[in-house]
């Protein structure tokens, strides 16, 4: 059986319930007998936290004019009447009937299934009056709001974080005196924002934004819910909203890196040379799958894997990671910036990349200087040795030069000494003569 067929089969034994009399009577005895008139209405469901209005609709089967006729309803647990709850008809004739459209308004945290107390008040034989009511139910659900709240449900735990409320008019109303009021139900989180936030109005199909600051703590859970109730005007209806979003936390993940040294503490142009650093996460929560990258500028390669797989890593751990590369010998002297890419993922997988800039002063390298050439080059192999690629060597002219002074000068050196001992014997044999 379906719903509305179950809420009609209750609506009619209301309707055919003892009727409740609470008449007071003026005029001679004996009191002739009221008129025995019937209520109805088709409207079976309340919409929670708007103004409702119900048609009723009063019968008349006797003979007898009910007159100066009014109809209200009875305030009950979460439904309340807008107004004095009453509006006043003047009369139902015999055999006739009249329709009333009655204001309720329901509480949002009415349960699915309420009863209204319908008042009946009239005159009947002009001298007599009759007060009755008459127990009509409901059902209660929640219905789509004109005042759409939209926002961003993750927040970062450890530190001050803004949670920015959009609030849209998807309706063709103006809505008024909008009143916002945000809360966390938990201990671990706080709202730092006064409340509630007055927004003002809404014209139809316009958008504010409301940011509210709030603190989470960095051991707290990472779900909790974020409670948005707000209070407005539809035109002159009250409405009321209820808005309950699931909200992420998450902790900070800060990757540094420290202790940057080079090997050799002078990298020089033409060589192969290693960076190495201390990795640690000075966050607030841990990361996971990290992953090294360096990613040098022209002219300096990486030498062997690309990448530095470290892992999981939590938070104050440091991890020692070294990165090796080759630099061209065409470069230039000076200083180049290294970029290095943090890759991780977070608590929710989605995957985070940090850069952390190392510069590196390269300077000349002297075997570098001495087989460079006009016409060619010294390159490196993927294994780190220098070759040459052909040209006139410099450095050949500049060695033979050399090579030819030296012998030169042991030249010069040889004949001196060769002269110093011929002018030696020269005098010795001259002694020896003059002796005999």
């Amino acid at each position: 059986m379906k719903t509305n067929d179950i809420l009609k089969i209750m609506l009619l034994f209301a309707a055919l319930a003892p009727t409740v009399v609470l008449a007071t009577t003026s005029g001679p005895t004996p009191i002739p007998p009221p008129p025995a008139f019937q209520i109805s209405t088709s409207t079976l469901t309340l919409c929670r936290g708007i103004q409702n209005n119900i048609k009723v609709l009063v019968t008349n089967p006797g003979a007898t004019n009910m007159t100066s006729l009014q109809v209200g309803l009875v305030a009950s647990r979460n439904v309340y009447a807008i107004g004095n709850g009453t509006v006043n008809e003047a009369t139902i004739p015999a055999n006739g009937s009249i329709s009333v459209n009655l204001p309720i308004f329901v509480s949002l945290n009415t349960s699915n299934l309420v009863s209204a107390g319908v008042t009946v008040n009239y005159n009947y034989f002009e001298l007599y009056s009759d007060s009755e009511i008459r127990n009509v139910s409901f059902g209660v659900e929640t219905c789509p709001s004109q005042l759409l709240v939209q926002t961003n449900q993750i927040i970062t735990s450890g530190q001050v974080e803004n949670i920015t409320l959009n609030l849209t008019n998807v309706g063709n109303t103006t809505l008024s005196a909008i009143s916002l009021q945000m809360s966390i139900p938990s201990v671990d989180a706080a709202i730092l924002t006064t409340q509630p936030i007055s927004v003002g109005s809404l014209s139809a199909g316009q958008t504010k934004s409301v940011k509210e600051k709030t603190f989470v703590f960095s051991d707290a859970a990472q779900t909790f819910p974020l409670n948005v109730s707000l209070e407005l005007y539809k035109g002159t209806n009250p409405v009321q909203i209820l808005d309950t979003f699931p909200t992420l936390s998450i902790g900070i993940i800060n990757m540094t890196g420290s202790s940057i040294t080079f090997s050799p503490s002078s990298p020089t142009t033409g060589s192969i040379f290693s960076v190495s650093m201390i990795l640690t996460d000075t966050g607030t929560t841990g990361a996971t799958a990290v992953t090294v990258t360096p990613e040098p500028p022209g002219g300096i390669t990486v030498y062997g894997t690309g990448s530095n797989f470290v892992g999981d890593m939590s938070v104050d751990t440091q991890v020692p990671v070294t990165m090796t590369l080759i630099a061209n010998a065409s470069l230039k002297k000076g200083t180049y910036t290294i970029p290095v890419v943090i890759s991780y993922l977070n608590a929710l997988r989605q995957t985070i990349n940090t850069t952390i800039n190392i510069p590196v002063t390269l300077t000349s390298s002297l075997s570098a200087r001495n087989f460079s050439s006009a016409s060619g080059a010294v390159a490196v192999s993927a294994n780190g040795t220098r070759y040459y690629t052909g040209g006139r060597s410099r450095g050949g002219g500049l060695i033979t030069i050399v090579v030819v002074i030296v012998i030169v000068v042991v030249l010069v050196i040889v004949y001196l000494k060769r002269s110093s001992i011929r002018k030696l014997l020269g005098r010795e044999g001259k002694e020896q003569r003059q002796k005999k």
